[in-house]
């Protein structure tokens, strides 16, 4: 089953089909390079997967302070992403590419007129994927946590000149084809106080 914009009253996340920006190393093959949305989203096995083409983004909703939750799946190669205040080409992500020869690295970046900002792009951490896993990632008063599984990744990371706006949620391609990514749960909230 393909999600169609008919869909969309079923489940309150915005399927974005005209979307574009370009990470800080937009020419290489393996990190957040050029993204072009071209892709479609799908439910199988209770899962939402990408179910065509070479990059598909969900707008999970707009926030400043907040924690999104969600069960995923990001085994195998390919790359995936989250941004979050992002608005007018502006904000933040987070994204996980996994390498045939090299691991799974985790990285942040910041963007700026739809590009990523030179010196941004940073390695925080390295984590295989294995399975069905948690991820909880968390703004709060401008600082950035994450963790998958147990494992954090980053903890209250400062996010120069971060304010509030889309929290999207994407694939994009690598040599490999982009990330068999599979979601099995999403949850988005103000943060516990």
């Amino acid at each position: 089953m393909t999600i169609s914009e008919t869909d969309l009253e079923k489940y309150p996340l915005e399927v974005l089909t005209n979307f574009e920006f370009s990470g800080e190393l937009e020419r290489d093959i393996f990190r957040l390079n050029h993204v072009i949305v071209d892709g479609t989203w799908g439910i199988s096995q209770g899962a939402l997967h990408q179910a065509s083409g070479r990059s598909a983004a969900l707008n999970l909703g707009s926030a400043k302070d907040f924690e999104l939750e969600m069960g995923i799946n990001a085994e195998g190669e390919g790359g995936w992403y989250l941004l979050y205040g992002f608005k007018d080409g502006r904000g933040h992500g987070l994204y996980n590419v996994t390498l045939k020869t090299s691991g799974s690295p985790w990285f942040i970046s910041q963007f700026a007129r739809g590009k990523g900002i030179e010196t941004s792009d940073i390695e925080i951490a390295r984590y295989d994927c294995r399975g069905n896993e948690p991820l909880t990632v968390s703004v709060l008063d401008g600082k950035l946590t994450a963790q998958i599984n147990r494992r954090v990744l980053i903890e209250d990371h400062e996010l120069p000149n971060y304010e509030e706006g889309d929290i999207i949620l994407g694939t994009y391609d690598t040599k490999y084809g982009p990330k068999p990514l599979k979601i099995y749960g999403i949850r988005l909230r103000r943060p516990r106080e």
